[in-house]
Order: structure tokens, then sequence, then C-alpha cells
């Protein structure tokens, strides 16, 4: 599978790492949080051989503390597993994490994200929603993750209704644009997505998404053909659209005029 949307604070959509390390007497010890600190920065670099280093250099007893009272390891290791591609380790650390953390939505919203990966879009959606609703701030990530989600399961109007909802909250980073081309190019609606292809390709001029490159170029098939020939696009309403990861799902019979 492809690299996974991760929307942590410094990566893609949706996974977030903010570090809240609770405390007790003797832990954690000044060099225990040092090397977390490190392990975000090298994550955050995608340098994830020194990432692992870290993660892997802690002993087994302060392995035992963080893992029931350090929010940031388990997140972080979270994504490190993710990350390289140990997708069947890291399913297993999220399971065990949300049984210690169940309320916390960063890690419900980064396991999410890692069910996407396998297609399991409606154990996705449930933890995003779950993310959603336990944020303070509704999950903006979350948001936008499971509009992707709904996408997965066909859910147009659903997928429509959560993106509407991020964008009330903030301006859609590139993730977010992706999926709003999306609904745009399934729903007919040119206009829209001429837009979202607009403010794409400014994004695409600060910065290449490496991470995102099979959607994108999905979607810009899809989005040539509707402006080569709009009236053949609209009533096929269209060929195939480009769900999470650039995956093509058929034709959208429901959605024809």
């Amino acid at each position: 599978m492809m690299r996974i949307l991760l929307l942590i604070s410094v990566f893609l959509c949706g996974c977030s790492t903010g570090l809240k390390t609770v405390s007790t007497a003797s832990y954690p010890t000044k060099n225990m949080l040092q090397k977390l600190h490190f392990a975000q920065k090298y994550l955050a670099l995608s340098s994830h051989h020194q990432a692992g280093e870290i993660l892997t250099s802690f002993t087994n007893n302060e392995v035992a503390y963080l893992d029931k009272h350090s929010l940031d390891y388990a997140r972080l290791k979270g994504v490190y597993l993710t990350q390289i591609r140990q997708f069947s380790s890291a399913q297993n650390h999220y399971k065990k994490m949300l049984e210690i953390h169940q309320n916390d939505a960063v890690l419900l919203n980064n396991f999410g994200i890692l069910l996407l990966n396998f297609h399991l879009f409606d154990e996705a959606c449930e933890y995003f929603k779950k993310a959603v609703l336990l944020s303070s701030q509704n999950s903006f990530s979350g948001l936008i993750n499971l509009s992707r989600c709904e996408l997965g399961l066909k859910n147009v109007d659903m997928a429509s209704l959560y993106l509407k909802r991020a964008k009330e909250i903030n301006n859609l980073p590139y993730i977010g644009l992706l999926t709003e081309l999306n609904l745009a190019l399934i729903l007919g609606d040119l206009s829209g997505a001429r837009q979202s292809y607009n403010k794409i390709q400014a994004e695409q001029k600060i910065a290449p998404y490496i991470e995102h490159r099979n959607e994108y170029e999905c979607l810009l098939l899809q989005y040539n053909a509707a402006e080569l020939d709009s009236t053949y696009y609209s009533s096929s309403r269209p060929p195939f659209a480009c769900v999470v990861q650039g995956i093509e799902y058929g034709i959208w019979n429901s959605r024809k005029q």
C-alpha cells in the first residue's frame, strides 16, 4: 500500500503527535523526555532510522511506564510503525494504547488513518467520528479524514457534509483540497472543480506532495477529461473517481443525470 495520509502537525492530514507526557515522582526522567523530543523531530524529517533507534532504546521498565503514562510515546510509536510500513505492528500498538488512552482524539484519528490503508472504511469512520466528538475544536483533521472515509464508502452526501464542517474551521490543507476536488468531480460541479484545482496548483508550486502523488495524478486525469468534454463528463458522472490514495472504485451510477 501507499504511504498513509498522515496529518501530524508536521506531516500530512490528520495525524498528530502533540506532547503531553504525564509525570510521577520518579518518571519521566529528563533523558526520556529528551529522547521523545528528538524522536518527534526525526519523524518530522522522515528520518525513520534515527527515530527508530531512539524509540527502541528505552529499557523494559521505561517502556512499561511510557505505555501507561506517555501520550507522546504512544502517538510517536504509532506514527513511526505506520511510516516504516509495519502495519500489523502498528495496528496492535494502537489497539493496546487505546485500551489505556481510550479518549485520546489523536490516537483515534491516527488509528483511523491506518485502517484506511487496509480499506476498512466502516471501522475507520467510527474512529474518526469518535475523534471528532472528543476534540474540543471538533478535530479539523478528523473531519477531513472522515470525509475521505465516507468517500471510500461512496457516501458522497456525508463526505460533503464533513468537508464543509472542516472548511468552516479553517482553510483546507493540501489533502483537503484533493478531497474537495474529488467531490466536485463526482458531483459534476465543474466550477467548483476549477476552484479546487487552482488552489491545488498553487500548493504544488510551494512544495511537491510526493505522498499524495497517485491521488493527485488520478484526479488530474479526471479534471482534464471534464475540461475537454464537459457535456460527456457530466452525463457519465464520472467514469471513475479517485478516493483514498488514488484508488478507483468504478462508475458512480447513482449520480448520473
